[in-house]
């Protein structure tokens, strides 16, 4: 009998062992967990915060391009302007001298005329 009282006494501490073991583990565990679903919150809150500022920036340097572009557009726009008032203008100029000196005009003329012909005419072997 003295036996079985050892036996169950040993039980017992097991028993009471195993629980203990089971509490500890079972408070470590919640611990993690409490320290995981933090750690969780924290980086949901930072790419949140992230998130905007990615946006804030975009939407900064989406504006910046928006005003470049609008510079560059009208630099552009006035340049055309500027060529073609330029074009016409000469245009008016070569109209007015072939008019007031048809003669030379046509001398001209037909000088580049037979400058660009010899330039553009296909060269013959023996040219070389």
């Amino acid at each position: 009998m003295a036996e079985n009282k050892v036996v169950d006494r040993a039980r017992e501490v097991v028993a009471d062992a195993v629980a203990g073991a089971r509490d500890v583990i079972d408070d470590g565990l919640d611990a993690a967990r409490e320290h995981f679903e933090e750690a969780a919150e924290d980086l949901e809150a930072r790419a949140r915060r992230t998130r905007r500022e990615l946006r804030r920036r975009a939407e900064r340097l989406g504006e910046a391009a928006k005003e470049r572009y609008e510079v560059a557009s009208d630099k552009v726009r006035a340049g055309y302007q500027k060529a073609r008032k330029d074009a016409q203008q000469l245009s008016a100029d070569v109209h007015e001298y072939v008019r007031e000196n048809p003669g030379k005009s046509i001398l001209i003329a037909a000088g580049a005329g037979f400058l660009i012909g010899l330039l553009l005419r296909p060269r013959r072997r023996g040219d070389d």
